[in-house]
């Protein structure tokens, strides 16, 4: 299971104990119990935490290529390709690249986050010629939860696509032998 513990979870988003499903549960459990709660934002933030650091940009990017609407050869177009290059090889240059590309978007777009999701997922955030700085561990989380939820507002239905967005995010945080699939 790619699931981090849900108790970490929690504690990681500053959630107070009682607010929300069982955290010694399962963290599958506690992210449906959102879900059922309909906290869907909350269950989005909490799968931004839970996964991994490349699945949560994984989760991201396939939100936005699903539900988000489509301006070819916009800056954020562009910066979309740099997350989807930077998914298929995560090396350092194009993770770097992948910012730099970030920097034509609009602050608040969903592929802005989801580029800063990439840059905060690992290596250093300084410049390449100063001394190393290590992203803050839950940035790449909270990146892609912000990019979920922003894809999920511009729509016409916006609790259609976050829940349709939260049921991707699913299919990364279960392993196949998991699913049934083998």
């Amino acid at each position: 299971m790619k699931w981090t513990e849900a108790r970490q979870v929690v504690r990681l988003l500053g959630w107070p104990q009682g607010d929300g499903p069982d955290p010694s549960k399962p963290p599958s459990h506690y992210f449906e119990g959102l879900r059922r709660a309909d906290r869907l934002a909350d269950a989005a933030k909490f799968l931004g935490m839970a996964l991994p650091r490349w699945e949560t940009v994984a989760w991201a990017a396939r939100v936005l290529r699903e539900v988000g609407e489509r301006n070819p050869g916009s800056p954020e177009a562009d910066t979309l390709k740099a997350v989807m290059l930077w998914i298929q090889d995560p090396t350092e240059a194009r993770r770097r690249a992948t910012y730099d590309a970030a920097q034509g978007a609009d602050v608040a777009s969903p592929e802005r986050l989801a580029a800063m999701a990439v840059f905060y997922s690992g290596g250093s955030v300084a410049p390449p010629d100063c001394e190393p700085l290590p992203a803050p561990r839950d940035a790449a989380g909270r990146f892609s939860a912000g990019a979920v939820l922003a894809a999920a507002a511009r729509t016409q239905d916006p609790v259609m696509a976050l829940n349709r967005g939260l049921d991707l995010g699913t299919t990364l945080a279960v392993e196949p032998e998991e699913s049934g699939a083998k």
